[in-house]
């Protein structure tokens, strides 16, 4: 009877070792892979200081608060993409200790705050999720691009980091990243 229990026992864990495994499989390897911007246009349009301050404009129509004296963090999130399982925890944490003189905004591809045009146009600029853009006080963008590459995003592995030390540091620092392999979700997709 022992014997038996011990073996009922054995096969219970080995099944329960396989379902582990394979949703570990699942959640940490199957997910989209894709390029963050698909189409490689290099320098990104967002290099162009008029195109900056025509999503500038954009972003205030949707958001007034935002203020022409500060420095913008621009989250870009589509809530039914997979890949943003692995940037929410950063950017809650960030969204905590952000520098007080920081906005911090979330552009919803799936809400209405924004004309249909209007989130046309920022997917031309934005080409996927999860994403981030960063202006400093003058207007300028200091970052453009994923949070990270794999995995799930943390300070030791966010290409922000550095470029939110030089911010507060006074050192000239600009960052368009889009051409980043990963989990992206395309932006032209949910419109």
């Amino acid at each position: 009877m022992q014997k038996r229990l011990y073996r009922i026992g054995s096969v219970l864990f080995f099944v329960f070792w396989l379902i582990v495994l394979g949703f570990s499989y699942w959640y940490f390897l199957v997910k989209p892979k894709q390029w963050f911007d698909p189409e490689m246009v290099q320098p990104p349009l967002l290099s162009e200081p008029q195109n900056q301050a025509s999503l500038r404009a954009i972003l205030q129509t949707g958001f007034p608060k935002l203020r022409n004296d500060s420095q913008w963090f621009i989250r870009f999130l589509q809530p039914d993409c997979g890949c943003e399982r692995f940037v929410e925890l950063y950017h809650q944490s960030f969204s905590n200790r952000a520098p007080q003189d920081m906005q911090v905004a979330t552009v919803d591809f799936s809400s209405t705050i924004f004309t249909d045009a209007q989130l046309k146009q920022i997917s031309a600029w934005v080409p996927a999720t999860p994403a981030v853009v960063v202006f400093d006080l003058d207007g300028s963008i200091r970052y453009l691009g994923p949070y990270h590459q794999e995995g799930i995003c943390s300070a030791e592995n966010s290409y922000l980091e550095p470029v939110l030390e030089s911010m507060v540091k006074g050192k000239p620092l600009s960052v368009l990243n889009t051409l980043v392999f990963g989990c992206f979700c395309s932006t032209g997709e949910s419109l």
